[in-house]
C-alpha cells in the first residue's frame, strides 16, 4: 500500500480519534477523559414522575450513544495499531488487501468487501 495513502488515513484515524475523545467528553461525568471509566450524564430535571421518566429516558439514550461511541473509537484504535504494525489494510479474515475506496470511505475498515458481503 502507499506510504502516502497510509499516512493520510492515518492523519484522519487520528482526527477522528480526538473527535470522539471529545465526545466523550462532553458527555459524561467525568472530569478526565478515561475511555475505560465513563459515565454518561445524569441529568436532574425536576422530581415528578414525567420529569423522573425524562431523566431515565435521557440517561438510557445517552448511554447507547455512548456504547457506538466506544465501539467507533475502538476500531480507529485497532487501526492505527495496525498502521503502527504494518498490517493496516489487510482483511482480517482472508488476509488479502482491502480495496482502497473502501479504506477511503472507512479507514477503520477490518474486512474487504467480497469478506464483508459474506458477513
Amino acid at each position: 500500500m502507499d506510504s502516502n495513502l497510509v499516512g493520510q488515513l492515518k492523519a484522519r484515524l487520528q482526527e477522528n480519534k480526538d473527535n470522539l475523545t471529545g465526545q466523550f467528553k462532553e458527555m459524561t461525568q467525568a472530569t478526565s477523559f478515561s475511555k475505560d471509566k465513563v459515565q454518561a450524564k445524569w441529568e436532574d430535571v425536576g422530581d415528578k414522575d414525567e420529569d423522573n421518566a425524562v431523566e431515565v429516558s435521557d440517561f438510557q439514550d445517552s448511554i447507547s450513544v455512548e456504547r457506538n461511541l466506544d465501539v467507533s473509537l475502538e476500531k480507529i484504535e485497532n487501526a492505527l495499531k495496525k498502521i503502527e504494525k504494518g498490517t493496516f489494510g489487510r482483511c482480517e479474515k482472508c488476509g488479502q488487501e482491502i480495496e482502497e475506496k473502501r479504506l477511503l470511505a472507512y479507514p477503520e475498515a477490518e474486512l474487504c468487501l467480497k469478506c464483508t458481503s459474506k458477513k
